[in-house]
């Protein structure tokens, strides 16, 4: 168990495991990192000792971290455990080997609890904790428990009843076998899928026993927190690359409210101060906006590479940023707004006017946006991530002005099913184009095995109204503190009129996020100087 790592204080004492997530970082419990159960611990009195068995045997293979930075899950309750994550940062890099390497965090779209109980797999369990002599184990030892589901943990160990808490806690146990006991806090449960091993759990607490004989009754069960609600977390604070694809600190920032959550059925994002418009004068004559774009950088805008694709009677004027209404002249309005020049264009080399692929477009701003409330950059995903419906914001051109932004919900169709349609109609698309399909729909009052409720095939009259061009799509994700909205895709093409169970087509986000990530790292003015010019065009 080459991840599993002991914890010790300033006075040399065993108090804890942890596991390695990366190079920087160990993933423990937050109980673990206060003394006497009350005061917080200092980084300086903390250190994480890895590549061990046996904890008397200081080997080539050991290794020794001071820790520098503490980070608790902000919401934890020191009284009822709840919450109960925490990072620890060491000065320096975790040298990785066959004897210390670290633990992949739970898959997306890997499977659930539920799935995993009803398949009757096992989590493995490690640590040197209390032995049934009442005293720590110098040697590495390890258990499988059974997942527990919460109305039998409830009934078979009352003192878990007020803390269960679906999503963020689950219950295990051997119910008379092995099982975990004091030393054991902070170390993680681990499945094993496909030949990886992945965390699942943290070891949050036992149940102490009326034996005096005995500091863990076996028979109960145990609790951990469970990984994945506090995955974004973990990624915002370790592993920010993974959290968002420019590792922006802050990004598709909201507010993340359990009980609006509940009864909206839904996470989303209220307002949407990442959604820009293009700007443009048409043969000199008339200024309209006539595009979408997203911000996702203070010094970048997406949008499609149509929308910019040089067209003699069409000239890009500004990017307008932090407006949610949109009238005929939105250098005339009196509110705040920013509206910013383009100094240059980057198209992916294999887009095709002609076509319908790699519809995206790096927009390099003639200077850095002022971030505020109405104006901020998304996230962008550097991964694929599931969720049951997927947000789009978008002004509609047969609205009057002024255009207000609206929101309706989406859900993703089969591609092939999606290209089939169209080809009916002689418009061919294939897998290798980067763009994705998806319906309107609508919030269902069936909930799904996850908690989710379902988004079903809506005949909703917004689907038959048509946006300007390239209206972005987005899905949002929370750690409990947080909501993150993440810019998913830009709408590439779609029918104009009603036509019914149709697919509209977006761009690939995450699949053109590589090609992103490079135009906005390569341009990057970081300490030029702010200019204004000709927009140049670069393809490639």
């Amino acid at each position: 168990w080459p991840w599993h790592v002991a914890l010790y204080n300033k006075t040399l004492d065993y108090i804890a495991g942890g596991s390695i997530i990366n190079v920087r970082f160990v993933l423990t419990a937050a109980h673990a990192t206060f003394r006497d159960g009350r005061t917080p611990m200092q980084p300086s009195e903390l250190t994480v000792l890895a590549g061990f068995v046996d904890l008397r045997d200081f080997s080539d293979d050991s290794q020794e971290y001071k820790v520098m930075e503490i980070i608790r899950y902000p919401l934890y309750n020191l009284r009822t455990r709840m919450n109960d994550v925490a990072l620890l940062k060491v000065r320096r890099k975790i040298m990785l080997n066959f004897h210390v390497a670290p633990i992949c965090l739970w898959p997306e779209g890997g499977p659930t609890l539920e799935t995993l109980a009803q398949q009757q797999e096992r989590g493995t369990v490690v640590g040197w904790g209390l032995s049934v002599n009442g005293s720590f184990s110098n040697i590495l030892r390890e258990t499988s428990l059974s997942l527990i589901g919460f109305e039998s943990c409830a009934e078979h160990t009352k003192s878990f009843q007020p803390l269960l808490a679906k999503g963020k806690n689950y219950c295990a146990g051997n119910r008379g076998g092995a099982s975990v006991c004091k030393g054991d806090s902070g170390g993680g449960m681990f499945f094993l899928i496909d030949g990886v091993w992945y965390i699942r759990g943290i070891v949050n607490q036992g149940t102490p026993t009326q034996d005096t004989r005995y500091l863990c009754d076996p028979r109960k069960d145990v609790l951990f927190m469970d990984v994945t609600y506090y995955r974004k977390w973990i990624e915002r604070h370790a592993m920010p690359q993974r959290h968002n694809l420019l590792a922006l600190k802050e990004c598709g920032l909201g507010h993340y409210d359990e009980t609006n959550v509940r009864h909206n059925k839904f996470v989303h994002s209220e307002r949407h101060p990442w959604v820009a418009h293009l700007y443009y004068s048409y043969q000199n004559r008339i200024n309209v906006s006539d595009c979408h774009g997203v911000l996702i950088h203070p010094e970048f805008v997406l949008a499609p590479a149509r929308c910019v694709y040089n067209k003699p009677d069409r000239k890009l004027l500004h990017v307008i940023l932090g407006e949610e209404l949109i009238g005929p002249d939105p250098l005339s309005l009196d509110y705040n707004f920013q509206a910013i020049k383009v100094s240059e264009v980057f198209m992916d080399g294999r887009f095709d006017i002609e076509k319908y692929g790699h519809d995206v477009s790096v927009l390099h701003l003639s200077r850095s946006v002022e971030l505020a409330n109405n104006t901020r950059p998304v996230c962008l995903p550097s991964l694929y991530e599931q969720s049951p419906y997927f947000n789009l914001a978008a002004w509609y051109r047969r609205d009057s002005h002024p255009k207000e932004l609206q929101s309706t919900l989406m859900r993703p169709i089969r591609f092939n099913f999606c290209s089939a349609q169209y080809k009916t109609y002689q418009i061919n698309i294939t897998d290798q184009d980067r763009l994705n399909c998806f319906q309107h729909c609508e919030m269902s009052d069936i909930v799904q095995s996850d908690g989710t409720h379902s988004c079903d095939y809506s005949r909703n009259n917004t689907s038959c109204k048509t946006p300007i061009s390239g209206a972005p799509l987005f899905y949002t994700k929370h750690d409990g503190i947080n909501t993150y909205t993440y810019l998913f895709g830009m709408r590439s093409f779609g029918f104009a009129d009603c036509v019914d169970k149709m697919s509209e087509v977006f761009s690939d986000i995450v699949g053109m996020g590589p090609w992103i990530k490079h135009m906005v790292e390569k341009h990057s003015r970081s300490d030029k100087k702010d200019s204004s010019f000709d927009v140049p065009y670069h393809r490639g």
